[in-house]
């Protein structure tokens, strides 16, 4: 080689190195304020806002991660509640929030998959929106009659049906979500026709149970639900905490419904921080105690990475795509 062309490679070696260099300062730049403050995550108040209401599975695992959280960090997490459009309210608040890591929302399969599958103006984009944090867990829904009716069963539940016009006042927990297209499914197996009722949430579908204003209502599991009459569960199999409850499937009904929780945060929200809030979590719900009192109120936990949770929507789509746009009930306003 001669020696103008050993020159010319030493004059690119050195820009390319220069290049290198100023490349690895600029990801230095960009990437060390990140860090640090992942570091130093949480150094205020975290607010977890809820998208059901109070007496809820997900009211009540907010409300224990928050608390592990508070004692973990030495930071107040708080449980703020946005109700209304069937969770869709709480998402859009959230949507819009500062992604700095102090905001983070707690939503379910319904106002998540379901609804935006049929309904495309939410304020939100489920996809875009929002990163995934982790998914709580996972309860089965429930089918409920008001006492008032004296039923205990759901063949009974048909027999009385038929005799007062063959159509039912169902109480749902919201346009679009599980506890819905579940009430829907149902009643098109046994023939009834249904007057379909929105709620924000299983505890006032419950109260109103127990009052008689409604006959029936399929919200998720939750602590609530037995105070009215569980005639069934939508899972695969009996759940601990109800073990003489029969499951829809035993009684010829091939109809599983299940509504997980999920935590999500505003998008950009700093891949540290979510990583550090999963891994806290997640360690949380494998503890044998977090288990045990999840279970104890119908819900299995799940943990897993962020990653598990964009799997699960997408799953979900599949499963319930088809059946969704068959029986398009979110046309219904809330």
């Amino acid at each position: 080689m001669s020696g103008r062309s050993l020159r010319l490679c030493a004059k690119v070696c050195h820009g390319i190195a220069r290049a290198s260099f100023a490349a690895s300062c600029l990801a230095a730049l960009v990437f060390a304020p990140l860090a640090a403050m992942a570091q130093e995550w949480p150094s205020r108040t975290v607010t977890l806002t809820q998208t059901f209401p109070g007496g809820s599975v997900m009211d009540f695992s907010s409300r224990s991660i928050a608390q592990a959280m508070t004692e973990k960090f030495g930071q107040s997490f708080i449980v703020d509640t946005k109700t209304g459009g069937g969770g869709v309210l709480g998402l859009v608040a959230n949507a819009k929030s500062p992604a700095d890591g102090y905001n983070f929302v707690v939503t379910a399969i319904g106002p998540l998959v379901l609804r935006p599958m049929v309904d495309k103006d939410l304020g939100f984009d489920p996809d875009k929106s929002f990163e995934p944090v982790i998914l709580i867990g996972a309860t089965p829904n429930s089918v409920l009659a008001s006492p008032k009716i004296g039923v205990s069963t759901i063949a009974e539940l048909k027999a009385w049906a038929a005799r007062h016009g063959n159509r039912l006042n169902v109480g749902v927990p919201g346009v679009g979500t599980m506890g819905q297209y579940c009430g829907v499914m149902l009643l098109e197996r046994l023939s009834i026709e249904g007057n379909f009722i929105n709620y924000r949430g299983g505890s006032p579908i419950v109260q109103d149970l127990l009052g008689g204003q409604i006959e029936l209502g399929t919200p998720a599991f939750g602590p609530s639900a037995t105070a009215a009459k569980v005639l069934a569960i939508t899972a695969d199999r009996r759940i601990e905490v109800l073990p003489d409850v029969p499951t829809l499937k035993e009684g010829g009904l091939d109809i599983i419904c299940t509504t997980w929780n999920a935590i999500m945060a505003p998008a950009g929200t700093p891949k540290a921080i979510i990583a550090k809030f999963n891994a806290a979590i997640d360690a949380y719900l494998k503890k044998p105690e977090t288990q045990k009192a999840f279970n104890d109120i119908g819900l299995t936990p799940w943990g897993g990475a962020p990653e598990r949770v964009t799997a699960q929507m997408a799953e979900d789509r599949k499963t319930w795509g088809d059946i969704i746009v068959r029986l398009n009930t979110a046309v219904a306003k809330p």
